[in-house]
């Protein structure tokens, strides 16, 4: 958050220093109020712009394979532009891929998957989930190098089989 804050002082310092510069070579012909209003706008800009597009950003940082699977959007009072196109605050996202250091499947019907949950100004957790695609279900951390016998007495979850992480583990997910 400090650095969301020094962000926008910067833009404000870099606006400002912009329109001085411009007005010192138009011989100071551009109206005083021009400079606090501009300033102003480019600081409410920026901020508006890193609220809705930090979702993006961190789902780019991660690997190709990592698929959006959860996306929460408010609105708030304090925000009153998020009444028009409700913010993103938090994301969750799976990843399959290599990079996410999975140990192998332990069965046929069974996928590892790592999960990721995102929250804006919080840090982020990462967990491994297993999911049972023949069973619809799926169980909770614990379960890395796990054998199919090692889990029939997990703690199973009952899922729609239309969930997007129960379909990206298992297959037919899409990126959203």
């Amino acid at each position: 958050m400090l650095i969301d804050f020094i962000s926008m002082i910067a833009i404000g310092f870099a606006i400002g220093g912009s329109l001085l510069l411009v007005n010192h070579m138009t011989g100071r012909r551009v109206p005083k109020w021009t400079m606090p209003a501009a300033v102003g706008v480019a600081m409410l800009g920026f901020t508006i712009w890193n609220e809705y597009s930090w979702a993006n950003r961190y789902a780019a940082l991660y690997p190709e394979t990592a698929v959006v699977t959860f996306r929460n959007s408010q609105s708030q009072v304090w925000r009153p532009w998020t009444y028009l196109a409700p913010v993103t605050t938090r994301m969750a996202m799976l990843d399959r891929g290599p990079e996410a250091e999975l140990p192998a499947d332990p069965g046929p019907d069974y996928r590892l998957a790592r999960i990721h949950l995102l929250e804006r100004w919080k840090p982020s957790y990462a967990l491994t989930v297993v999911f049972d695609c023949a069973g619809g279900r799926r169980a909770d951390a614990g379960v890395e190098g796990a054998t199919a016998e090692d889990l029939t007495g997990a703690n199973w979850l009952e899922i729609d089989r239309n969930d997007a992480a129960f379909m990206a583990a298992c297959g037919g997910g899409v990126n959203g």
